[in-house]
């Protein structure tokens, strides 16, 4: 009778919401608003339910869940598959401890619930980064020399001080945790390219002549660059950069043209390589709309649409303002491909589909013979820029500003020098070795591939027990960090 009296004053109380005869200890002033009204997150008999921390912690409008279990293991492993709800898996309340009182720190998880599905704990035992273990390359896309680069840093400075060049480029964000994109105006214009950079000596191709035409058995090829004068009589949409383009820029003499100046995604270089482009892949669909190839990773589709959106938009202005019937139906037809795209790149629960951007569908009339052909003269054209780039079979190669691996970690630069130096971590480049020569540095040495970033037995030196925090917590988040969400969740 006594024990009947006793379930149902529990039962009574939780249904009420009260917690003086349940709660077992004060909560945490996080949640110390709630005071005893139990059912905010709990139902009977149960401990607090994650729904219910998600209609304060989450925005509503992710059907993921930003702080779900299935949301870090897509942040984790970037397995898209697995973001749907499991059984059996840890709950919020599970590493998060209430009822430890006013002081206690909620974000305060012990390793041992990580050690729990990966297997270790700390940084003892923590395995050899991916890219260390696997030999990754560094995919940026760009022909890039450190040793050279740190030379004339150093001798336009006129200091000694190697950190210092390394600044020059690095540059850290306003917190100093990471460092911003390289950006070509800011970090490269100086020394590459402008107006005393000229194109080789380029065949100009008759107006209206295409690259390609039918031949008996094959085709027939007419390789050359358009005049400027021949895109702006076509007034096309998407080529008003014609318009704004200086004739004195173009040196023509006896069917043969050279252009004079050559800036960093030079609109009329970059015109005749989709020409080209084009003529091995007449049926590209969006990739057409690219300046570049669409080689990127699976979690980064959006910057294809991204880049594409630009085109067509470019594409839109050049038809605005024009009266003929016609003009104003294409022009509807691009506004709407404009709003689709859009809502698709805005709609996180929509997937990307970058398959729609590859190009895979060569022309059928060329031989490998044409097609190599094509490809060196696309080469040729984009001579001045291959100090840098790599133009494959007329497409540039797609270029990463920022290297972001480790990018799941989360790392402080500002407080580490304090006490590193830059090279005293990042070792990979001989830098002392090598500074003050004349010659190229051995690519085995100092190329744009090599991922110039510690091994783990670099972090492994100072944070260990008795010196720096080893715990887990110390470099990675169980959560996505806001500022990589929206790309590693869709």
């Amino acid at each position: 009778m006594v024990a009947t009296l006793v379930v149902g004053g529990l039962a009574a109380s939780l249904s009420m919401g009260r917690s003086e005869l349940v709660a077992s200890g004060p909560l945490s002033s996080s949640h110390a608003v709630f005071g005893e009204d139990c059912v905010a997150c709990h139902t009977p008999f149960t401990e607090a339910v994650g729904e219910k921390c998600s209609l304060c912690h989450e925005s509503g409008a992710d059907s993921l869940g930003d702080y779900s279990f299935d949301a870090h293991f897509v942040y984790v492993s970037g397995d898209h598959t697995r973001a749907v709800p499991h059984d059996g898996e840890t709950t919020c309340a599970g590493c998060h401890l209430e009822h430890q009182g006013r002081t206690a720190v909620l974000t305060a998880v012990d390793d041992a619930g990580c050690e729990s599905c990966h297997g270790f704990s700390g940084l003892a035992t923590h395995p050899e980064f991916d890219f260390v273990a696997e030999e990754l390359p560094d995919d940026a896309g760009l022909r890039f020399t450190h040793v050279r680069h740190v030379d004339r840093v150093m001798e336009d400075q006129g200091s000694g001080d190697l950190e210092l060049a390394c600044l020059a480029c690095h540059t850290p964000t306003d917190d100093a945790t990471r460092f911003e994109p390289i950006a070509f105006e800011q970090h490269c214009a100086a020394c590459h390219l402008g107006p005393e950079v000229e194109s080789a000596e380029l065949p100009v191709q008759a107006a209206g002549r295409p690259i390609v035409t039918p031949a008996s058995g094959g085709a027939s090829l007419a390789l050359g660059v358009e005049m400027l004068a021949t895109v702006r009589g076509r007034q096309a949409p998407g080529e008003r950069w014609a318009m704004e383009m200086s004739a004195a820029q173009f040196d023509e003499d006896d069917g043969y043209l050279v252009k004079l100046g050559i800036g960093h995604e030079d609109p009329w270089m970059l015109h005749n390589l989709r020409r080209l482009r084009r003529a091995i892949y007449p049926s590209a669909g969006l990739a057409d709309l690219l300046m570049m190839s669409a080689a990127v990773r699976p979690e980064d589709q959006a910057v294809l649409y991204g880049e594409a959106l630009v085109t067509l938009r470019a594409y839109a202005d050049g038809l605005r303002g024009r009266a003929e019937a016609w003009v104003q139906e294409e022009l509807l037809e691009v506004d709407r491909q404009i709003a689709a795209l859009a809502a698709r790149v805005e709609d996180r629960d929509t997937p990307l589909n970058g398959a729609r951007f590859r190009l895979n569908r060569v022309n059928p009339a060329l031989s490998e013979a044409d097609i190599d052909e094509i490809a060196g003269f696309a080469e040729e054209l984009a001579e001045p820029c291959l100090t840098c780039h790599g133009v494959t079979r007329a497409v540039v190669d797609r270029v990463r500003p920022e290297q972001d691996l480790l990018a799941r970690a989360r790392f402080d630069h500002g407080a580490h020098v304090l006490q590193r130096g830059c090279l005293d971590c990042h070792t990979a480049i001989p830098f002392e070795e090598q500074l003050g020569g004349d010659g190229p540095v051995d690519e085995a040495l100092d190329s744009a591939i090599i991922q110039n970033l510690p091994a783990i037995e670099t972090c492994q030196a100072c944070h260990a027990p008795n010196l720096a925090s080893d715990a887990c917590l110390t470099c990675h988040d169980f959560h996505p960090e806001r500022s990589v969400r929206a790309r590693l969740l869709r």
